[in-house]
C-alpha cells in the first residue's frame, strides 16, 4: 500500500487515531486472485481497496507509539511488518481523511491537506459549467415497496418472452418496411418533436430505474437519483456506488447493464406494437422507442471511454477497479519508459495481455478525449453569445488539452537529469529538437494548388443536327489546315424533309401556273406566293444543314479529344462533342491558390504543372497575372467537385459556383520549350513561393480564425 503524496516521516511517536465509523467489508478478489477488502467511509460513501497486510495492521491499530503497534503486529506468527509499511498505511489513511488527527499530531498539516485538496475557484467554475449534478430524491422507499413487482424482470422466462416478441415484431415490420421507414417523417413536425422529447424522457427514467432496481435486488443501497448537466444538456443519473460491496461479479455486471437491457426490452415490445397500432402519435412513439432510442443508448452508454455504463461493465468484466485512473498511470509510465528508458518500476504489477489492454485503453481514451474536448469547445462556442463563446472555447482548450500536456512536460522537466543520463533519453531529445527545428525553420518554399491547362485557341466541333457518321477523316494529334474536311455526316431525316419540301414547292408552282386560266384560283394568288416563299426558305435551310454535315476545320491547328468510341455508321446527337481543334498559339495555365498564399507569390514565380493524365509530361510555366482581389465565383467548373475536380464549391440560386474557401486567380505563361498546344488538362500546380515555416503557417491560420470570429 502506498500513498500518492509523500507526507514525510512522522514527527511524533504516537500514531493518529482512526475514525470509529469506518467499516471493513469483504471485496472481490484482485486481478491475480489475491484477497482484498473494502475500507468503507460511510460519511463520504467511499470505498477504498486494502490488502491482507493492511487489514492485519488495522486490527492492531491504536493511538499508541509506533514501537508498540509494531510489537503487537509482530506477535502474529504469519505476519511480517516493517516500519515503512506502517508509514505507508499511515500516509494512505491521512491522505483519504480517514484519521482523526494528522500523523505526529501536527495540526498545521490539516491546513496543508485542506489547501492541497481545495480546487481553485477558476478551475471549479470551468468544471461546474461543463458538468454538475443536482440530487433529486432518495429512491430507497420506492424501491423497497415495488421490489416484488420488479422481481419478474429478473427471471429468465421474462427475457425469453421479450426476445420472442422482438423477433416476431421484426418479421411483421419486414413485411411493411416502406411504411415503417416513412414513420420517421412524423418527427419533422412540431407535434412529432414533442412526442419525441416525452418518449425520450420516459425511456431514460426507466433506464435509471433499471439500474436502481437491479442494485436494490442484489443488496446495494441507492442513495439518490438525480439530474446531471453535461455542457448544459440534462441527463439522469443513479448513484450505485454501494454496488462495490457486492462480491459476485455477475451481480455487478447485471447492475451495470440493467439500464441498456431495459431500453432493449422497450424496443422489442415497441417494434411488435408498431405493426398493430393505427397511424398517429402512438405509432410514432412506438417507432422512436424501437429505433432511435436504443441505438443512441448503445452508442453513448456502452462507450468505455466515458464513465457511463460501458466503462463500469468493462471494469467489472475484467475485475479492474479504478480502471481509468490506473490505466492513465500505466499509460504515462509506459510513455516515459518508451521515450526515455528511465527504468522506473511499474505503478502496479501487470503481466502479458493485461499490459496491452491497459495501454490500449489509456491511449484510446486520450485520443477520444482530445476530439471530445475539441467538440465540446466548438459546441460551447456556438451555444453562447459570440463574445462569451470565444472565452469559453479558449478556456476549454487550455484546461482540457493544453493543461494536461503542460503538466506532463513539467514532470519531464523535473526528471531532466535522469533523462539526460540515459541513451534513449538523449536520442529522444535529439529527435524532439530536430522536429522542433523543422517546425520553426522556414523551409517550405513550394505550395500546391488546383490548375487547369487550356489551349490558347480552341474550338469544339459538334454536329449541326442529329446525324450518322459516314466517315472520320482525322485522328487525335493530327495537324489540320483551315477548311480541311474532318468528317462527313448524313441525316436521313433531313433528306426526307428536303424531299417533302421540294414536292410541296412543285405543287405550289403548278397552282401558280394555272392562275391565268382560272379566275377562282387567281383569288388565292397572294396566299400561294407566301407559301412558296416559306417552302423556298425551308429548302435553303435544309440544304445549309446538309452542307454543314461535312465538318471542316475552323482554323489551323491540331485535333484533340476525339473519342475512341466514334466510328462510321454511329449516330450522334447535336449536343455530343465530336472533337476539339486547338490552335498553334501556346496554351495558358490558370491556377487557383488559397488566399493566404497571395502575399507569398511573386510575379514571374516558377510553376511546375503536373497533369492528371499520366502520359502528359511535366510542364514549366511562370506567373504572368495575379488577381488583385479574392475570387468571387469559380468559372472553370471542371476544377470543382461538381466537375470531378478538387475545389469545394456550392451553387447559388443563380447557378454560379461559389468557393467554400477564399481563393484568388492566377495565370501563367508556359516556358519557351512548352509552346505547343496540347488541349485542356486538369492537374496540380507546384508554385515557387516565399519561404515559410510550418509554425508560421499554423500561426497565420489561427490568427485568421481569431480575426474572423472576433469580427462583431
Amino acid at each position: 500500500m502506498s500513498a500518492s503524496a509523500d507526507m514525510g516521516e512522522p514527527q511524533a511517536a504516537l500514531l493518529p487515531a482512526i475514525r470509529q465509523e469506518l467499516v471493513i467489508l469483504p471485496a472481490p478478489r484482485g486481478p491475480s486472485g489475491e484477497p482484498r477488502w473494502f475500507l468503507h467511509d460511510p460519511v463520504r460513501h467511499a470505498f477504498h481497496f486494502i490488502g491482507e497486510q493492511a487489514v492485519k495492521l488495522l486490527s492492531v491499530w491504536r493511538a499508541a507509539p509506533v514501537e508498540t503497534v509494531l510489537k503487537a503486529a509482530q506477535k502474529e506468527a504469519d505476519f511480517e511488518v516493517s516500519e515503512d509499511s506502517l508509514k505507508s498505511l499511515t500516509e494512505f489513511l491521512y491522505e483519504n481523511k480517514l484519521t482523526v488527527d494528522p500523523p505526529g499530531g501536527d495540526t498545521e498539516k490539516l491546513a496543508v491537506q485542506e489547501n492541497a485538496k481545495r480546487t481553485p475557484f477558476h478551475e471549479l467554475l470551468v468544471h461546474k459549467y461543463l458538468f454538475f449534478r443536482i440530487p433529486m430524491f432518495n429512491p430507497q422507499t420506492f424501491l423497497r415497496r415495488n421490489a416484488r413487482l420488479a422481481e419478474v424482470f429478473f427471471k429468465r422466462a421474462t427475457w425469453m418472452t421479450i426476445a420472442v416478441i422482438g423477433v416476431i415484431g421484426l418479421l411483421f415490420t419486414a413485411r411493411q418496411w416502406e411504411s415503417f421507414v416513412k414513420t420517421f417523417l412524423h418527427f419533422f413536425t412540431l407535434e412529432g418533436f414533442v412526442f419525441y422529447a416525452l418518449t425520450l424522457a420516459v425511456i431514460k427514467v426507466l433506464h435509471e430505474f433499471g439500474h436502481a432496481f437491479a442494485a436494490h435486488r442484489y443488496g446495494a443501497r441507492v442513495p439518490v437519483i438525480g439530474l446531471a448537466f453535461l455542457v448544459m444538456f440534462p441527463i439522469l443519473y443513479t448513484d450505485t456506488t454501494d454496488a462495490w460491496r457486492i462480491k459476485e461479479r455477475k451481480a455487478r455486471l447485471y447492475i451495470d447493464a440493467a439500464g441498456v437491457m431495459v431500453e432493449l426490452a422497450i424496443a422489442s415490445i415497441s417494434i411488435f406494437l408498431w405493426s398493430f397500432l393505427p397511424d398517429g402519435p402512438a405509432r410514432s412513439i412506438a417507432f422512436f422507442a424501437a429505433t432511435t432510442s436504443w441505438v443512441m443508448s448503445l452508442f453513448v452508454n456502452l462507450n468505455p471511454f466515458m464513465r457511463f455504463d460501458g466503462y463500469y461493465l468493462m471494469s467489472d468484466f475484467f475485475r479492474v477497479q479504478n480502471m481509468q485512473k490506473r490505466g492513465f498511470e500505466y499509460g504515462r509510465w509506459l510513455m516515459r519508459e518508451t521515450l526515455f528508458k528511465l527504468s522506473a518500476p511499474q505503478p502496479f504489477p501487470l503481466k502479458g495481455k493485461a499490459k496491452i489492454g491497459f495501454a490500449a485503453y489509456a491511449y484510446g481514451t486520450w485520443v477520444y478525449r482530445f476530439f471530445l474536448f475539441i467538440g465540446i469547445a466548438i459546441l460551447v462556442h456556438h451555444l453562447f453569445p459570440k463574445a462569451i463563446g470565444i472565452v469559453l472555447f479558449t478556456i476549454e482548450i487550455l484546461f482540457f488539452i493544453v493543461a494536461p500536456i503542460w503538466r506532463e512536460l513539467k514532470v519531464w522537466k523535473g526528471q531532466a537529469m535522469t533523462i539526460l543520463s540515459t541513451a534513449r533519453g538523449r536520442t529522444t531529445l535529439c529527435l524532439a529538437a530536430a522536429l522542433l527545428a523543422a517546425f520553426l525553420l522556414p523551409w517550405q518554399t513550394t505550395a500546391r494548388a488546383p490548375a487547369l491547362l487550356t489551349p490558347g485557341l480552341s474550338v469544339e466541333v459538334f454536329p449541326p443536327a442529329p446525324a450518322r457518321i459516314d466517315a472520320l477523316l482525322v485522328k487525335n494529334g493530327q495537324i489540320v489546315e483551315r477548311g480541311e474536311t474532318l468528317a462527313r455526316l448524313s441525316a436521313p431525316h433531313l433528306d426526307h424533309d428536303l424531299a417533302l419540301a421540294t414536292r410541296r414547292l412543285a405543287l405550289i408552282d403548278a397552282q401558280l401556273n394555272r392562275m391565268a386560266a382560272s379566275l377562282e384560283e387567281r383569288r388565292f394568288g397572294a396566299t400561294l406566293i407566301e407559301e412558296r416563299a416559306r417552302e423556298v426558305a425551308q429548302i435553303a435551310s435544309i440544304e445549309k444543314l446538309q452542307n454543314e454535315l461535312v465538318l471542316r476545320a475552323p482554323h489551323d491547328g491540331r485535333v484533340t479529344d476525339l473519342p475512341s468510341e466514334l466510328h462510321p455508321a454511329r449516330y450522334v446527337t447535336a449536343t455530343q462533342r465530336l472533337m476539339r481543334v486547338v490552335g498553334t498559339k501556346p496554351s495558358k495555365l490558370t491556377v487557383y491558390p488559397p488566399e493566404h498564399l497571395a502575399d507569398r507569390v511573386a510575379q514571374g514565380a516558377d510553376i511546375e504543372f503536373i497533369s492528371e493524365d499520366p502520359l502528359l509530361p511535366k510542364i514549366n510555366a511562370q506567373v504572368s497575372t495575379i488577381a488583385p482581389t479574392a475570387l468571387q465565383h469559380v468559372e472553370d467548373r471542371v476544377l470543382t467537385q461538381l466537375g470531378g475536380g478538387a475545389l469545394a464549391v456550392y451553387e447559388d440560386k443563380r447557378g454560379e459556383l461559389i468557393a467554400d474557401t477564399q481563393l484568388f486567380r492566377m495565370e501563367a505563361e508556359l516556358a519557351p520549350d512548352n509552346t505547343y498546344n496540347i488541349g485542356q488538362h486538369r492537374g496540380v500546380a507546384h508554385i515557387k513561393v516565399a519561404s515559410q515555416s510550418p509554425a508560421s503557417a499554423v500561426w497565420r491560420s489561427v490568427m485568421g480564425v481569431l480575426i474572423r470570429e472576433t469580427d462583431f
